[in-house]
């Protein structure tokens, strides 16, 4: 699979953020609906971005008893997200319970099964964050294997980990990061980041980038640009 760029709907409302999904959907990227988007318009914001063709990425990063997560995974299939995320650190029969319950509500319904993700440790922490005697990269790895040994296809990890995660799992692993910034753009409250070409030559299989495109004056010229540098990191590799 090529690598793929997942732009970040953080806005308050659908209204805010269809104007960029417009601008959006012919140059290639998929998108992200995370809590914010989906606090404020639930499931419709999920149907109406597919209906638009993109293909999305339900960052919901399930933490919860392995029933809930279960069923929780199970309604997520329902929207046929292509990605979905949960969180790592809660435990190897919640992670078990999600595949599940994407499996078998997928196969229910006939549909391709969402990615299952597992996201390690969030971009705003920092080396000094780690458990004592314990360092990020370490954490990183140890929560992978346990995600992956679950029936996890993949994580969401910084770039800063990803080359360490190719290096121990090769191209089993899928590898999702965010805090991905242009050269020009602020880190704002990530703390491990990366440029687009840095976090492909790292092993990157997906980078999900938010600010620095729905911010931007231009949001089309900004992910096309975000485009341009990740060609240069496939010709790196």
């Amino acid at each position: 699979m090529s690598q793929q760029l997942i732009i970040a709907l953080d806005q308050l409302s659908f209204e805010e953020a269809l104007p960029v999904a417009y601008l959006l959907k012919d140059i290639g990227c998929a998108v992200k609906v995370g809590s914010i988007l989906f606090t404020a318009c639930g499931p419709e914001a999920v149907r109406q971005l597919r209906g638009l063709g993109f293909d999305v990425m339900l960052d919901l990063k399930f933490f919860d008893i392995p029933s809930t997560v279960e069923a929780s995974c199970q309604a997520a299939a329902r929207l046929e997200a292509s990605w979905i995320t949960v969180h790592a650190a809660a435990g190897e029969e919640t992670l078990r319970a999600a595949v599940r319950g994407i499996k078998q509500e997928s196969s229910r319904l006939h549909v391709r099964p969402p990615r299952v993700l597992a996201v390690t440790l969030l971009t705003s922490v920092g080396s000094e964050s780690a458990d004592a005697g314990t360092s990020v990269a370490d954490r990183v790895i140890e929560l992978a294997k346990r995600s992956y040994a679950c029936g996890c296809e993949g994580v969401v990890a910084s770039a800063q980990e990803a080359a360490l995660l190719r290096r121990s799992f090769g191209k089993e692993l899928y590898i999702g990061c965010p805090g991905i910034r242009p050269a020009s753009a602020q880190a704002a409250d990530h703390r491990r980041v990366a440029t687009p070409q840095e976090a492909l030559e790292a092993g990157a299989d997906a980078l999900v980038v938010g600010r620095p495109v729905t911010a931007s004056d231009d949001p089309k010229a900004a992910a096309l640009s975000i485009l341009e540098q990740m060609k240069l990191g496939r010709k790196a590799c």
